[in-house]
């Protein structure tokens, strides 16, 4: 008995070491298709996503704004849903859509809403059973630019732990691909 009570304490604080998130398995970025649209675009290793999130923060800025109440209930800066888009089954691990047009099989679960320029979006794959997601990329409807000055590159985020900042990183199809199946896998 004793070390069943063992087992399940040492199981108890595995499992609140790992936290509220889920594993890494992929990337998300930003890209343009050939007519000049707007993409979100996955790539990813193993299983495939079964759709993705487009959120934002209600502060855009300041994570703790003036008027917080540490007291209430809810974090400082809450995200707001803006877009959910279910994916079809895809052969191989990269697929794409557009953000305002989805097709080829994806669909958004609701209405999709006029994306504002002036808004930090960020989009994440994910899985219904929340077994992984893929990496976040923040972007503006104003990154479409830098993408049309850099065609054939995909908007991904890069975080320096040492400045503590993060920067967006254009990298060619191919990188952003191998990364994908790389850089955030197990194996």
């Amino acid at each position: 008995m004793r070390r069943l009570a063992g087992l399940l304490v040492v199981g108890l604080l595995a499992f609140g070491a790992t936290g509220c998130t889920v594993p890494i398995n992929g990337i998300t970025g930003v890209g343009l298709d050939r007519d000049g649209n707007l993409v979100i675009v996955l790539a990813w290793c193993g299983r495939q996503p079964d759709g993705v999130t487009v959120y934002h923060r209600t502060y855009s800025e300041d994570s703790t704004p003036e008027t917080y109440d540490p007291d209430a209930s809810g974090p400082a800066n809450p995200a707001i849903d803006d877009a959910s888009y279910r994916a079809p089954r895809v052969a191989g691990e990269t697929a794409s859509f557009r953000i305002d047009a989805p097709g080829n099989g994806w669909r958004a679960d609701q209405g999709i809403p006029s994306f504002d320029p002036d808004v930090t979006y960020r989009a994440y794959g994910w899985t219904r059973d929340n077994t992984f997601s893929t990496a976040h990329v923040e972007f503006q409807i104003s990154d479409a630019g830098k993408l049309r000055r850099n065609p054939g590159t995909v908007l991904v985020n890069d975080y320096d732990p040492e400045r503590d900042k993060v920067s967006d990183v254009l990298l060619p199809q191919a990188e952003f691909d191998r990364q994908g199946r790389t850089k955030y896998c197990d194996d």
